[in-house]
């Protein structure tokens, strides 16, 4: 059933579920470079080789970069609250607009 043709409830549920996953690959995804990132500056502060302090150094700027990034692309967030927020606004099945007596 597409969206188009769906129940309102049900395309809400689809959308809610689609949000849900891509907002945690997002975060999946940040909490690896946040990892990357804090892991690729503490070898850089104990590295000695001044060519390797280079390349971990590049790293972090990707990794930060990456983060940077990715962190515009949160708009996400919003959406997923606006949408839950509706789900609980709409009334329940079998109860008036004002909610149950």
């Amino acid at each position: 059933m597409s969206q188009l043709t769906a129940p309102p409830e049900a395309a809400g549920s689809v959308t809610l579920s689609k949000l849900s996953v891509s907002i945690r690959g997002k975060l999946q995804f940040m909490d690896y470079l946040v990892r990357a990132a804090v892991a690729d500056v503490e070898r850089f502060q104990d590295e000695p080789d001044p060519g390797t302090r280079i390349f971990i150094k590049q790293l972090v700027e990707m990794h930060t970069a990456n983060l940077r990034q990715e962190s515009q692309h949160l708009q996400a967030i919003g959406e997923l609250c606006d949408l839950l927020d509706a789900q609980v606004q709409s009334p329940e099945p079998g109860f008036p607009a004002g909610g149950p007596s």
